[in-house]
């Protein structure tokens, strides 16, 4: 397993991954398949560029997993975690704990003092991973409606 930082000139790659994610779980993500695919190329450079940190999972020379760090809702000094999946075949395979690791090592140079995430309810399996990562509920619970979702934090400093 192999994690990369995607660069702008990488957008194709990223798009592929990235409505792959869309078709597999679309109630994880608050943007949906047919949007996103009618992004133009523009659009997508710029999920790529240094304001936000996109990290892929290579499984054998095929992405299998991805995940973004960016500045979270304008909060001065935290970061956020965004657009977390792992392919269906490589999950439970320690791609998830690489990529947080990514964004987590990434903030914490960047020198951000937190990082947030939002995590379902329903999804047990990320939620056990965000607190092996020692991500903690905050008690803000999101607007979304079922499943909902729940804000965690982890301190950097």
């Amino acid at each position: 397993m192999r994690i990369e930082l995607l660069a702008e000139d990488q957008w194709q790659r990223y798009r592929a991954i990235r409505l792959r994610a869309l078709r597999d779980t679309p109630d994880a993500c608050a943007s949906t398949y047919a949007d996103e695919e009618a992004f133009p190329e523009r659009g997508w450079r710029q999920r790529l560029t240094s304001r936000a940190q996109t990290f892929v999972a290579e499984l054998s020379d095929k992405d299998v997993g991805s995940m973004t760090g960016a500045a979270w809702r304008d909060r001065d000094g935290v970061a956020g975690h965004f657009g977390m999946w792992v392919a269906p075949e490589a999950r439970r395979g320690g791609a998830g704990n690489l990529l947080v690791q990514s964004v987590i090592d990434w903030a914490s140079a960047a020198s951000f003092e937190q990082v947030f995430l939002d995590v379902a309810d329903s999804n047990h399996a990320a939620i056990k991973l965000y607190e092996q990562a020692r991500f903690r509920p905050t008690g803000t619970v999101g607007a979304l409606p079922s499943p909902r979702e729940q804000e965690r934090s982890l301190a950097l400093r």
